[in-house]
């Protein structure tokens, strides 16, 4: 279809024709141009034009990356009534990227999205509020009080033991159902054939070792609710968020599997080693177990002997290297085995030696 109607369109001054023409530009993989479109619906100061050269501009996505111009523009999106920039702003001060970090500030700017109708701010309160988030209504100040932010930052302890070298425990009821269904929602519509390091360890590929899906979460693509999640992880674990991996959601169909592999990055190899220096160590794993529907799906370790499968709302941890020297352990060599009936939806949130990772960092 020919792109002329909506050129014209475009040319006249019409907004949403300039923002329309730059989603069809993109699609053809014209992101220039598609890029020169949305600054000039940006230039009058329309939201949703802000909102999106700003999120570009912060992931460097098919344009330039200019994160704290686009966290500015994003600022300009959220004052002109952008409910997404707002929201979006939420998670770059709950990190502290690019503005002072703080989770109150966070919060406050949920409920400003949720007040300028941004549904899936709406939905984060309510949840993050729990019964006293009720069925939502306009009072989202109240709402957003209701927040218990103590309650979240506050460490849980392992309810289990199941092996103390290397360490393996178990977070029973770990996180609430509601939670895990959010990040279902979320991670569903991402879904992506799930890929492993290449054999020269430069590039991904598809294997049959890994035959599941996944669906990752950049900084701009990530939500309030994943974020605490991760400092509840963090928190528990005695890791600060800057040690903590972009999370990803992995999902298991029946007959879909991981087979036996480790977690930590092999320091001999040479693009691992560079890695390690930039961010540190996966030290450590975290699973969240996000729902329970399912047969068959066992996380196994087969180096001990031992396999554990977790309720809707556990959390898992185990160590990747030893505790005393930080160098890799091949006892947590582990597989994530296929379900036998239903499908099976797990967090993994991969955990560094040092800070240097933050959850805008990509994972595999």
């Amino acid at each position: 279809m020919t792109l002329a109607p909506l050129e014209n369109k475009a040319a006249a001054g019409d907004v949403h024709a300039q923002i329309a023409l730059a989603e069809r530009l993109d699609a053809e993989g014209r992101h220039e141009d598609a890029l020169n479109w949305l600054a000039k619906a940006a230039q009058t100061g329309d939201a949703e034009a802000l909102t999106r050269v700003g999120v570009r501009l912060i992931a460097g996505h098919n344009a330039p990356a200019m994160p704290t111009q686009g966290a500015g523009l994003l600022q300009d999106a959220a004052l002109a009534g952008g409910g997404e920039a707002a929201a979006v702003l939420s998670v770059l001060a709950a990190v502290g990227a690019y503005r002072p970090q703080s989770w109150p500030e966070a919060l406050d700017l949920l409920q400003r999205s949720a007040e300028l109708g941004w549904a899936p701010a709406q939905a984060q309160l309510c949840i993050l509020a729990g019964e006293a988030g009720g069925s939502a209504g306009p009072d989202w100040t109240g709402v957003r009080r209701a927040i218990d932010l103590d309650a979240w930052m506050r460490p849980a302890t392992p309810t289990r033991t199941l092996c103390e070298a290397p360490r393996l425990q178990v977070f029973e009821r770990f996180m609430p159902p509601e939670v895990c269904a959010w990040v279902i929602a979320q991670a569903r519509d991402r879904l992506v054939r799930a890929e492993i390091y290449g054999g020269d360890q430069s590039r991904f590929v598809q294997d049959q070792s890994r035959t599941n899906t996944t669906a990752n979460f950049t900084l701009v693509e990530t939500n309030l609710i994943n974020l605490l999640i991760q400092a509840k992880i963090g928190a528990s674990v005695g890791a600060s968020l800057a040690r903590m991996e972009a999370f990803n959601v992995l999902h298991y169909d029946v007959g879909e599997a991981f087979t036996d592999h480790v977690d930590f990055l092999d320091p001999a190899v040479s693009a691992y080693a560079a890695e390690i220096a930039q961010m540190g160590q996966r030290a450590a794993s975290f699973l969240l177990y996000l729902n329970d529907d399912y047969e068959g799906g066992e996380t196994a370790f087969p180096k001990l002997g031992l396999s554990h499968r977790g309720k809707t709302g556990d959390g898992f941890l185990f160590a990747n290297v030893h505790e005393d020297t930080g160098k890799p352990d091949v006892r947590s060599t582990h597989a994530g085995r296929t379900p036998t009936a239903g499908q099976k939806w797990v967090l993994t949130q991969f955990i560094r030696s040092r800070p240097g990772a933050g959850p805008g960092s990509s994972v595999v």
